[in-house]
């Protein structure tokens, strides 16, 4: 039976390409390795890196950065220097945030370009305070969302590029690169992905910048058009050899098509993805099942990224190529994507150390990264088993796996993916936005207020109110605006009195609902505070609803709503103490400070009286909307009417 056990555990002879002589870039900073149970937890800051893993490591990787000028004492090379000056693979990053120096330390440790993709910015943007300044400029100064989105990514990309241009430079535009992916809602829009890389390219203005465009059947015409046009792409999410063949193939029509008499700064890498290749097909033998079946898993993604390398040679090769390079043209790298191990039973540089050969590109996210650095193995090994990757392949195929499903489904995943991280980034951002171009700054209420809660569903109040402002802010009577989108959520409750909780017996048995664990009355959330009266709430929550939203709460201790549909931006007036609106609210608003944003969870004996949102506001401003709470409150199978809102204190008006 064939195996893949050489791919997994390259041969240690190395075999140098006699056409490949990279340039060597002397990094100027030391490098440190030192021995610490608690290396592994710190965070990457700009002046350190301890790189991460769930194994234990022997000895991190400390980068400090060094005051000299390159004629200090030599720094401490490691397996990544050795990777690009031995065999010609650039060892990338997969993975890009602020600050942006946090790349200086892995620049020095060999590092040679950087890729991010609609997922990594999802990641950075809404998990990180340092995009807060820029993104508050941009909103107030009246960018819409995506707009205000493109102008973060965009600083991060340049300002990475210029971290890269010694290493472009000194390869003469062979390395050095920074990637970035016009958006993922383009995926199955041919001329809309090349304006897109068009706009992108003319708004980075940056020599070393790749704009990445997904291999999907849709995009390849843009690949070739965009490849015409003198601009440098990065094809991303490829996932079977049809496909990258066919990628392949619009980097050479591009070229031909250029009519640039020098093609030599018209460069491109083709990522192809390696581990989520094993995570599906290895799901296909589980199922399958022989002990042949079995055998074979774990050992897909390599064998097929080895007879794509086979491709890849085969392809830059011959008249059509050589007609090329006399103007100056660059091969096409192959670039190993999705490097880091899905399955913790494997090696963690299964999808590095097998593929190393020259001309290639590895694009490692941190376990990757590390793992390779603590213990990897410099040697060439991507065409040392050529034989046995076919017949893995071709075993495979005797087994009923189909590669084109295979590449087939893992596009639609992949495209899908980034679609979600950017929609989520957005929606995330909008979030943002609510909070930050409403400004507010002042003090802390004391006793009434006039409050302004607007949102798909909108509802407002008006009152007077004592505060007390920041410095050089007098104490007076003042108007307070805040904005509640109302995230109605109403629990389901099987029939006790347990710990005291009253049950209303005109409430009708539902046997749908018997032994449902649903939310209770009485539940408390363990990141919300508690007052006296039982309302919980919990300040400055994590992202900030649109919406005015209701439904059961879904599962144990989840603070979850359905959206209510509705427009308006009508305002409902209340005066604190005048008993116009729920317990809850008044209770909820007084101890806000201006600008801040609480998510309170009202029990029933803080809300509407007698389920009826008539009698005391707030009052949905829409029929959908009232017909929706009316729902809620009055049908009679909803033992508990427990209500989740999320506030946020927007302005103060003088009265």
């Amino acid at each position: 039976m064939a195996s893949i056990s050489k791919l997994s555990c390259p041969n240690p002879t190395t075999v140098s390409s006699a056409s490949f002589r990279p340039k060597v870039v002397q990094p100027v900073c030391s490098i440190h390795f030192f021995n610490t149970k608690s290396a592994s937890d710190k965070k990457i800051s700009s002046s350190s890196l301890s790189l991460r893993s769930n194994l234990a490591i022997r000895a991190p990787l400390l980068v400090r950065c060094s005051q000299h000028d390159g004629n200090g004492s030599p720094i401490k090379r490691t397996v990544l220097h050795d990777l690009y000056e031995k065999e010609g693979q650039s060892p990338w990053y997969d993975n890009l945030c602020r600050p942006v120096t946090d790349l200086l330390p892995l620049i020095a440790s060999g590092v040679r370009g950087v890729t991010s993709n609609p997922a990594i910015f999802q990641k950075a943007i809404s998990t990180s305070n340092a995009y807060n300044e820029q993104f508050r400029e941009l909103v107030q100064s009246g960018k819409d969302i995506e707009s205000a989105y493109w102008e973060l990514v965009v600083k991060d990309i340049q300002d990475a590029c210029k971290l890269f241009e010694p290493i472009y430079d000194q390869t003469d535009g062979g390395d050095g690169y920074v990637s970035v992916e016009v958006s993922p809602r383009l995926a199955d829009d041919t001329q809309g992905t090349v304006e897109a890389a068009k706009w992108l390219h003319k708004v980075v203005d940056r020599s070393n910048v790749y704009i990445k465009i997904p291999a999907t059947a849709e995009c390849i015409p843009s690949i070739k058009d965009v490849i015409s046009l003198g601009i440098s792409v990065n094809v991303t999410l490829i996932f079977s050899l049809a496909r990258y063949e066919a990628v392949i193939d619009a980097y050479l029509d591009g070229l031909e098509a250029s009519g640039l008499s020098d093609l030599s700064r018209v460069t491109s890498v083709a990522s192809f993805f390696v581990s989520r290749v094993d995570t599906l097909v290895d799901k296909m033998l589980e199922k399958i099942g022989t002990p042949e079946a079995l055998d074979l898993r774990g050992k897909a993604a390599n064998a097929q990224a080895t007879l794509a390398y086979k491709l890849y040679q085969k392809k830059f090769s011959g008249p059509r190529w050589e007609a090329l390079v006399k103007k100056g043209a660059k091969k096409q790298r192959l670039l190993w994507a999705s490097t880091s191990v899905k399955n913790p039973a494997y090696p963690d540089t299964l999808y590095v150390a097998p593929l190393i050969g020259p001309d290639t590109v590895s694009t490692m996210p941190d376990q990757a990264l590390q793992a390779f650095i603590d213990h990897g193995i410099v040697s060439r090994s991507i065409d040392s088993n050529v034989s046995e990757a076919e017949g893995i392949y071709s075993a495979l195929e005797k087994l009923g796996i189909d590669w084109g499903y295979v590449g087939y489904q893992l596009e639609l995943e992949g495209v899908d993916s980034f679609k979600k991280s950017f929609d989520s980034l957005l929606d995330s951002l909008q979030e943002k936005a609510n909070s930050l171009k409403l400004v507010g700054l002042c003090g802390t209420v004391q006793r009434s207020l006039c409050v302004s809660m607007s949102g798909h569903q909108d509802f407002a109040v008006n009152a007077s109110a004592n505060v007390d402002c920041r410095p050089g802010f007098d104490r007076r009577d003042v108007l307070l605006v805040l904005s509640s989108v109302g995230l109605l959520a109403p629990t389901f409750w099987k029939s006790s009195s347990k710990d005291g909780v009253a049950l209303a017996s005109e409430f009708a048995d539902m046997p749908a609902l018997r032994g449902k664990d649903y939310g209770k009355t009485k539940m408390r959330y363990p990141d919300y505070t508690e007052t006296d009266s039982g309302l919980q709430y919990k300040v400055d929550w994590d992202g900030f609803t649109i919406g005015y939203y209701g439904r059961i709460f879904e599962a144990r201790n989840k603070t979850k709503g359905g959206s209510f549909e509705g427009d308006d931006k009508d305002f409902y007036k209340f005066r604190i103490g005048s008993q116009q609106v729920i317990p809850a609210f008044e209770e909820a608003i007084s101890g806000m400070a201006l600008g801040g944003i609480r998510r309170i969870i009202v029990p029933p004996d803080l809300g509407y009286p007698d389920n009826d949102f008539n009698k005391m506001g707030p009052r949905p401003t829409t029929f959908s909307g009232q017909r929706a709470l009316d729902f809620v409150l009055r049908n009679q199978g909803l033992i508990d009417k427990t209500l989740l809102f999320d506030i946020e204190l927007l302005k103060i008006i003088p009265t």
